[in-house]
């Protein structure tokens, strides 16, 4: 598994100006707001990246150490998704948070080790922005510092929703509210009508972030695709054709059967 310091660096090249204008998903600041925050930025900054503020593209697997990170930084997912990674003493592995572009993970408000590792789930793109960078785009504005305290919140609830799906779901349950996630953090809001959501890892990364086996997962797909709730065109990609079957069973709508 390679670190952060064996990844490379991304330059701030032309395209990234073009995506930056069009306000996409890889902004000159790493971070996706509803209110587009790059003008922001701009204003605080100038048209360059700030000193302070680095791009780096990891590939799937490839961890992210905090250690080797200055300043305490804050972390922008700009492409791919990134999850943190904990292992028990026995070698289970758990996805305790998952993060796709637009998400950020802020080690600079940590008041103890990290629980876990930082890793690309996905070949994916990361802002690394230091703490000193970040605090005073917060300052100079309010539409960031408002956007941040609004993920910050989001956050919390996605994973208060994702403990209740631990705690009293049966698998199942826990496959069809897994989908309305990916659906709900990764298609833009403007195109919540769209029903086909990709899926940015394998089985067993889905296994780990839901406390199942990969051989659960794999089933639990076959039957969701059996039954007609949603069809799987490719193996990365799903399409919700019931969404109302879906999210009953989401909510609880498939109890457990007796003897299993």
């Amino acid at each position: 598994m390679r670190s952060l310091s064996g990844s490379e660096v991304c330059g701030y090249s032309e395209a990234s100006r073009e995506a930056d204008s069009a306000c996409g998903l890889q902004h000159s600041c790493g971070f996706h707001a509803q209110a587009c925050i790059c003008t922001e930025l701009r204003t605080a900054f100038g048209a360059e990246l700030p000193k302070g503020a680095h791009r780096f593209a990891l590939d799937a697997g490839q961890e992210i150490e905090p250690d080797t990170l200055p300043n305490s930084p804050v972390i922008g997912v700009l492409t791919g998704s990134v999850g943190i990674v904990a292992h028990l003493s026995d070698g289970r592995r758990t996805i305790t948070g998952l993060f796709f572009p637009g998400d950020y993970i802020n080690l600079a408000s940590l008041r103890r080790q990290l629980n876990g590792e930082i890793i690309a789930l996905s070949p994916s793109a990361v802002q690394v922005m230091e703490q000193s960078v970040f605090d005073r785009l917060l300052r100079m504005s309010n539409i960031t510092r408002e956007h941040f305290l609004d993920q910050t919140n989001s956050f919390l609830f996605q994973l208060l929703d994702h403990s209740n799906d631990l705690a009293k779901k049966t698998p199942i349950e826990r496959i069809a509210a897994f989908i309305f996630e990916l659906k709900n953090r990764t298609l833009p809001r403007r195109s919540t009508q769209f029903n086909t959501v990709a899926i940015p890892f394998g089985r067993r990364d889905i296994a780990d972030y839901l406390g199942l086996q990969p051989e659960t997962v794999s089933r639990g797909f076959t039957t969701l695709t059996n039954e007609g709730v949603i069809s799987l065109p490719e193996a990365d990609l799903v399409t919700i054709e019931d969404v109302h079957r879906l999210r009953q069973i989401a909510n609880g709508g498939r109890p457990r059967k007796r003897g299993v």
